[in-house]
């Protein structure tokens, strides 16, 4: 059956997803608008929501061993609505009784929820900006291991990641990525694949690991633009930006694998990966990457200002439905003009790449693996 529109919710915050659901055989699985695979949930564990208004229904799955979230997905197709009862039981999900005793537990919680609520918007961002300068490099590589997992599975959808792997754009890639790490001095090393992937798109997680998808290197009209937004992206690295933004969305959960070292299959984890996928790093974060971008090319090779009007180019003519870099990275004319204004009176040392390595890196898709 195709996939039709519908509302998620995750069961551990509260903000509501407009992702797409489609019947297979072993069971319900939901995607993003982008294509990822947000969840499956086989028949047998679905169980409907009472109370749902419409022709549609609210139905939600039996938790997970170890888990205690309850995720919950609203349909608004009556077609699909019908298929979907006539393959799985829809069994409420509790009993009267049951609801009541939830409802009393609900309004003994207020406070604890408003405690939370003030840890989460105040106690935790600062407590993350001071604990991960503390985190030793070796845990956040560790770190960054689990999460890629995670990444790769976020963007394969039901196909799989492929990376892009033609020798030649390969080699174009890592001449222009070990001279930036030389010049970066950073406390982690690279790894930097080129995802096929038609998503205008770039981001770093803890640990040195940046993605750049195809669609990015598509649409940069110059190597100048691809070499800047690698460049920001590694001021991301260098300052830890995205381990800051694990452990404020893992919480109390990743603190304690952060002691422990014990990633590997957290929810917490899960959490950070797909919380550093979707969201926006603060204004500070962003100037900080820009800074670091521009000095890293004027000590490496490559023109600032190709990073400046790669926000213009990347913001042009977009394309409906695929994430943008300016998404997760918010432009503005101030931003472009502050870019320039540090590169201002310097002179470029060598050029990003020569006109065979772009064409190389161009091509870097014609092999995936």
């Amino acid at each position: 059956m195709p996939s039709i529109p519908a509302h998620y919710y995750d069961g551990i915050t509260s903000r509501r997803q407009a992702v797409e659901v489609s019947l297979h055989p072993e069971g319900l699985a939901i995607f993003s608008g982008e294509g990822l695979v947000v969840a499956r949930w086989p028949y047998a564990a679905i169980r409907r929501i009472e109370g749902f208004r419409g022709n549609g229904l609210a139905i939600t799955r039996v938790p997970e061993p170890g888990s205690t979230a309850e995720p919950r997905l609203e349909v608004t197709d009556p077609a699909f609505a019908a298929d979907l009862s006539a393959r799985a039981t829809l069994s409420l999900t509790g009993s009267d009784s049951g609801r009541r005793e939830r409802r009393s537990v609900v309004l003994w919680a207020l406070a604890a929820v408003a405690s939370l609520l003030g840890l989460a918007y105040w106690g935790l961002p600062a407590l993350a900006g001071r604990i991960a300068p503390l985190v030793p490099a070796s845990v956040e590589q560790r770190l960054g291991a689990a999460m890629d997992p995670q990444v790769r599975t976020e963007f394969g959808g039901p196909r799989g990641l492929k990376t892009c792997t033609a020798p030649a754009g390969v080699a174009a890639l890592a001449n222009l990525v070990g001279r930036y790490e030389r010049a970066a001095g950073l406390h982690v090393p690279l790894t930097v694949v080129v995802v096929d992937s038609p998503m205008v798109n770039a981001f770093a997680l803890p640990g040195g690991y940046i993605y750049v998808m195809r669609g990015l290197i598509d649409k940069a009209r110059g190597p100048d633009e691809v070499a800047g937004v690698l460049g920001h992206e590694i001021g991301h690295v260098r300052y830890r930006h995205g381990l800051q933004a694990a452990i404020q969305s893992g919480g109390l959960a990743f603190l304690l694998g952060t002691v422990f070292g014990d990633f590997a299959g957290g929810t917490a984890i899960l959490i950070a990966s797909r919380t550093l996928l979707s969201s926006a790093f603060s204004r500070d974060a962003e100037r900080q990457a820009d800074a670091f971008g521009v000095d890293l090319m004027l000590k490496a090779g490559g023109d600032p200002d190709g990073l400046a009007r790669f926000f213009r180019v990347a913001g042009a003519d977009g394309m409906p439905g695929v994430l943008t870099w300016l998404n997760s990275h918010p432009a503005g004319p101030e931003r472009e003009a502050a870019i320039r204004k540090l590169a201002e009176n310097k002179p470029v040392v060598a050029a990003a790449l020569s006109p065979e390595q772009w064409q190389a890196l161009r091509a870097i898709c014609s092999t995936t693996s």
